[in-house]
């Protein structure tokens, strides 16, 4: 595994955003992604039935990281360091969590969700 795509780079892909589809598509051909629980949860409840089977496909070759208590701890941590600057929503520090604990690239559309300075963030 290699790479940790946020929620946005499936939707975006699945809507025919080419960066995003090409991402994917070259990161999964070589079996460098892993699927946060968090992610899964994101797309399911902002998509309808079709767009959900077609994630399901990438679900089910992909490694699936959930979240534990340690997981849950550096998550916590991160949301209280930005409280006090930029207020990073809770999902997104477990997402980063996540990346950190599994020395994983988290890949997204916006770069400024993840202000951590521990993790390596990239864009699309």
């Amino acid at each position: 595994m290699k790479y940790l795509p946020d929620t946005n780079i499936f939707i975006r892909a699945l809507f025919g955003f080419k960066k995003e589809e090409a991402f994917l598509n070259k990161a999964f051909s070589k079996n460098e992604v892993a699927i946060s629980v968090v992610v899964i949860g994101e797309f399911y409840a902002k998509s309808d039935s079709k767009e959900a089977e077609t994630f399901e496909r990438l679900v089910s070759v992909a490694p699936i990281l959930g979240i534990d208590l340690i997981t849950a701890r550096v998550a916590a941590d991160y949301r209280k360091q930005s409280l006090k600057q930029s207020r990073v929503q809770l999902l997104d520090c477990f997402l980063a969590a996540q990346a950190k604990l599994n020395h994983l690239i988290l890949v997204t559309g916006n770069k400024s969700d993840f202000s951590m300075k521990d993790i390596n963030v990239k864009k699309v």
